[in-house]
């Protein structure tokens, strides 16, 4: 043990603290602030937090001016949509190709920063539009990830649908009422309700959440819109490894290892200086050295005593941080006439049908009505708080704000890709592992054979597994009513309109084929295994016939 004098540390403490003896309380504080540099402290927390964030807010915007500006997108697919979620997985993962990174020079000096777009969801008086907004040099990354996925896809450049409604409220003609949604579980890492928990296990029935919602949104009529708004700014590959991390170690009870950082590194050595006295003095060891640990629990034996929803946790989380991410915002806005808002549809109805993606043990979307709803304002200047927010969320939504309301959660590729999809034609698709079953002997008396279909019966049964498998949507999401008022080029789209009927018909004789086809072949399959069972049942007789013994040649007939 290291023998250490304190006559002196003793005696420097003691003329640091006489000094202010006999001194009023602004006497010691002007001697902390300009004998000791106190003043550094005011200084550092001016510039921190007064004037770094009005710089970055200038350089940014001086950048942000000689970028290409933003151009919209509106995305039609045919109603025959063959392509399962999955394709539109692919569609996200493919816009990560938008990531960037950046030096400090770039950032700090230049004012780089990280763009960001978004994919929208609207119904203007009952139209449906899927559409993208993203800077134009992103156009070409746009459209070759939805033509890669959906060939029968158009897309026509469009303006800005919130020009068509009043900018500020309250006004003479329109209301809105509008909200921000945020995850309901503070764990980020958990995911919400995804496309694969949405099929039948037994039926093998895909049932598509994104129905219920676009039907709602179908409903409104004339002097109504609906606006779903999801702001995309692309994470770094490894997005969420650490923090993922860090919630699998909590609920495996695994305390996390302490790092030891630049300045605890430097002031090591005075750290422990500083134990070894105290424990001289004391005889206590604040370092913590020679202490007795406690016994961790292995992770093994932790397994063992998770209960089922802790363990979907583990596995959902992992899930999650091995897939690509975008910071996002999920806005939501309903505009309308004066006399023709009608709030339980236009807002009740459609956060009915957006609480579907709700896992109660996982994670799910809620309404931020305390902070962004519209009418949440309930006490003092109500009117004045409440029109506030009607104009601070048309703002942030007009210019897609990444910054303004909530603060922005992450989503992987299959969670965004299961909130905007274009519904599928075909909702039959195993996604999830079948039902395993216990296999037994069986029974006694059961017929080898199996007895061929009627022709009634054939048919009657590909009948039922076609409509099983096929759902035709009963809204339009594929019609021209939103392009004819918004596209920017209104002749070239009218001149395109031949091309593109005549397009959707050759696909659906491709179907018609298809079935056909398909028909053709169970006809023959069926009258193949009818012919098969003949001739076996033909062979059958023929050698019974010739097993059984001649009576005629028996020696004992006379």
């Amino acid at each position: 043990m290291i023998e250490i004098d304190i006559t002196y540390l003793n005696q420097l403490v003691i003329d640091f603290f006489n000094q202010f003896s006999g001194l009023s309380t602004f006497e010691i504080i002007w001697l902390l602030l300009f004998k000791y540099w106190g003043w550094l402290i005011f200084i550092f927390i001016f510039l921190r937090f007064f004037v770094y964030p009005e710089y970055m807010f200038y350089i940014q915007t001086k950048w942000a001016e000689k970028m290409p500006k933003p151009i919209i997108l509106a995305i039609d697919v045919p109603k025959r949509n063959e392509q399962s979620i999955q394709a539109m997985e692919n569609f996200f993962d493919q816009l990560l190709g938008a990531h960037g990174t950046f030096i400090w020079w770039t950032k700090y000096i230049e004012g780089e920063f990280q763009r960001s777009m978004s994919v929208e969801l609207i119904s203007y008086e009952g139209n449906i539009q899927f559409l993208v907004r993203c800077p134009s040099d992103w156009r070409n990354l746009v459209e070759a990830s939805i033509y890669g996925q959906f060939p029968d896809a158009e897309i026509t450049e469009v303006e800005d649908y919130v020009n068509s409604v009043p900018k500020l409220y309250p006004n003479e003609t329109h209301d809105l009422w509008g909200c921000e949604f945020t995850l309901s579980n503070k764990n980020v890492y958990l995911p919400i309700k995804t496309y694969p928990k949405f099929e039948h296990r037994f039926s093998e029935t895909f049932v598509d959440p994104m129905a219920a919602l676009l039907e709602t949104m179908s409903s409104i009529g004339k002097g109504e819109q609906i606006w779903l708004q999801i702001t995309l700014t692309p994470l770094a590959v490894d997005w969420g490894l650490e923090g993922g991390k860090k919630e699998i170690n909590k609920i495996l009870q695994i305390k996390p290892k302490t790092k030891k950082g630049v300045l605890s590194q430097i002031f090591s050595p005075f750290t422990e200086l500083v134990s070894e006295f105290t424990e001289q003095l004391v005889g206590m060891n604040l370092s913590g050295e020679g202490a007795t640990e406690e016994k961790k629990p292995e992770p093994l034996s932790v397994m063992m005593h998770l209960s089922p929803g802790q363990k979907e946790q583990l596995e959902a989380i992992e899930n999650k941080i091995s897939k690509l991410a975008f910071n996002t915002k999920v806005r939501y806005i309903y505009v309308a006439e004066k006399d023709k808002m009608n709030k339980p549809l236009g807002v009740n109805a459609v956060i009915g049908a957006i609480k579907q993606w709700a896992d109660m043990n996982l994670n799910g979307f809620k309404p931020d009505l305390k902070a962004t709803g519209t009418s949440s304002p309930q006490y003092i200047l109500i009117d004045y708080r409440r029109n506030a927010r009607k104009n601070k969320i048309m703002s942030a939504y007009r210019n897609r704000s990444v910054v303004v309301g909530s603060p922005a959660k992450p989503l992987c590729a299959e969670e965004l890709a299961s909130i905007w999809h274009f519904p599928s034609m075909y909702v039959k698709a195993p996604l999830l592992k079948k039902t395993e079953f216990k296999k037994a002997a069986a029974p006694f008396g059961l017929p080898l054979q199996e007895a061929p279909l009627s022709a009634v019966q054939a048919k009657k049964a590909e009948t039922e597994f076609e409509e099983k498998s096929r759902v035709m949507p009963s809204f339009d999401y594929d019609n021209d009513e939103f392009e004819m008022q918004f596209a920017k080029d209104k002749e070239v789209f009218i001149k395109s309109r031949s091309a593109r009927e005549k397009r959707l018909q050759e696909i659906a004789q491709e179907e018609e084929q298809k079935l056909k086809i398909k028909k053709e072949k169970q006809e023959a399959l069926e009258k193949n295994k009818a012919k098969d069972l003949s001739k076996k049942e033909i062979k059958d007789d023929k050698e019974e016939k010739e097993k059984k013994p001649s009576l005629e040649n028996l020696p004992f007939i006379d």
